[in-house]
């Protein structure tokens, strides 16, 4: 194991969170997340495997919660049955343990694309066999630290932390923005590598592409497409806040900056889950506009779906230039996408993972076991029919949560209804292009925060005892004034 220079940052980063608590723990930990092309440690007894940033914060936020007995009894009261901590606890667990028995089960009863890497950090292109490998331990590593950080979150927001943790959520955004504008601008001057220092993990990077003249954005992470992801679950994120008038102005500053990135970002998967997105909006929207109670927020998102955009792009039309470079680029990166050697490699890892999960009997190959390029691919080949069934659970109980909401706090349940999007938007990218089940620790960061804010606020164990103890003592001296002078004595 090496420690990058980056790693050290990171290490002076978690010790400050365990000194200074939960609101610096939770900063560290927003920011982290955007820096997916970087390493803090490298591992190459673990096929070159690369821990980021974000991942080694985990143990740090999880020793902050420990620290403080109230923290650690609210993180664990995340995980109780029914709410969505329990199936998400059920699904992990279950990807776990079947990473470790299902690759020996089925070993060589299917050809695979395999997750694990080389030593050289790249991912085989050949299919093999079906094997244990390196993959299946690091994978379920991800998951646990994807486990660790939606406890504590979801337990920080019950402790009234919520608004706060949404306030770091869209200053990432902006940092997200800023990232972009750098990204253009050293590829412009031609001085990509002043990102290599966060650019260090052992990936293959897509930091220097083009199409039809529009630079693939990339930012702090390996290629355009993760940048999409990302930059479409902030801007679900805050675009619900602004609908909701919860940190309304700095909300639509950030959603007003992270739509060009994600326009221009030339990422398949942006344009398709945000087609997705934006048409969850409008319904949202419509219902609110029927049923209400509709805001002006409500109307202008509407206004702009509906008539202005349209406009916009007609007017586009008569501009021949600009309009024959965004119709090459969306031909590019949308309609001929299949048709592209990426795209028929990604229909090849689809195939045989479905193929796999079928000569698998539905079980599963186990987790991190096999390559695919779509989440519901990935699922069913890796942790199979009963995985895939507690996934869907913990979506049905984050769904069911926000619509049984009744504690009365219209902007914790904004909050909570602006994470179930992000949530919902990192899904519909990940079930276009995610290559494993891991959908990430802002994900689990997004999926948390709604948790917590769909649940009922954590009152601590002593708390409630020393309330009680106060109550028993106050109707005994009540009953004392109100007792005869007789019966006194």
């Amino acid at each position: 194991m090496s420690i990058e220079p980056i790693g050290f940052l990171v290490l002076l980063l978690g010790m400050l969170s365990m000194l200074n608590g939960a609101r610096f723990a939770i900063t560290a930990l927003c920011m982290s997340t955007l820096l997916g092309a970087a390493a803090a440690l490298q591992l190459p007894a673990l096929g070159g495997s690369s821990i980021q940033p974000s991942h080694l914060l985990v143990l740090f936020l999880v020793m902050t919660a420990l620290l403080r007995p109230v923290q650690t009894q609210a993180t664990l009261s995340t995980l109780a049955y029914p709410g969505p901590g329990f199936w998400f606890a059920c699904y992990i667990l279950f990807s776990v343990v079947s990473s470790f028995f299902l690759p020996r089960i089925f070993a060589g009863a299917t050809l695979v694309y395999s997750s694990a890497r080389d030593a050289s950090g790249m991912m085989s292109t050949v299919a093999a066999p079906l094997a244990p490998g390196s993959s299946n331990l690091s994978q379920s590593v991800y998951l646990l630290g994807d486990l660790a950080c939606f406890a504590v979150v979801a337990g920080f927001a019950r402790l009234g932390y919520a608004r706060f943790i949404a306030q770091q959520l869209i200053v990432a955004s902006l940092v997200c923005f800023a990232f972009a504008l750098i990204d253009i601008a050293t590829f412009q001057i031609g001085q990509s590598q002043l990102l290599d220092i966060i650019r260090n993990a052992n990936y293959t990077m897509h930091t220097a592409e083009a199409i039809h003249g529009f630079k693939r954005i990339v930012g702090p992470f390996p290629e355009a497409s993760i940048y999409g992801a990302v930059a479409l679950a902030y801007f679900a994120f805050t675009l619900m806040l602004w609908l909701e008038r919860v940190e309304s102005r700095m909300a639509g500053l950030a959603t007003l900056f992270i739509v060009p990135t994600i326009v221009l970002c030339t990422s398949t998967t942006a344009y398709v889950a945000g087609a997705f997105v934006v048409c969850m909006f409008m319904l949202f929207c419509l219902k609110r506009l029927i049923g209400g109670p509709a805001t002006t927020p409500h109307l202008t998102f509407l206004a702009i779906t509906l008539f202005f955009i349209p406009c916009a792009i007609i007017a586009l039309s008569l501009v021949p230039d600009a309009w024959d470079s965004v119709s090459g680029l969306l031909a590019t990166t949308v309609s001929d996408k299949l048709q592209s050697q990426s795209g028929e490699e990604r229909t090849a890892w689809n195939t045989l993972a479905l193929i796999a999960f079928v000569d698998t009997a539905t079980f599963g190959a186990g987790l991190g076991t096999v390559r695919a390029s779509s989440f519901i691919a990935a699922l069913l080949s890796n942790v199979g029919l009963t995985g895939t069934l507690l996934f869907v659970a913990f979506v049905y109980s984050l769904i069911r949560a926000s619509g049984r909401y009744k504690f009365g706090d219209r902007e914790t349940h904004a909050i909570g209804n602006a994470a179930v999007m992000a949530s919902f938007a990192q899904i519909g990218s990940a079930a276009i292009s995610g290559s494993g089940t891991d959908l990430g620790l802002l994900f689990s960061t997004t999926a948390g925060l709604a948790a917590g804010c769909l649940a009922k606020p954590y009152i601590p164990r002593h708390r409630t005892a020393r309330s009680a103890a106060n109550r028993r003592s106050l109707e005994a001296s009540a009953s004392l004034m109100r007792a005869p002078m007789g019966s006194a004595r």
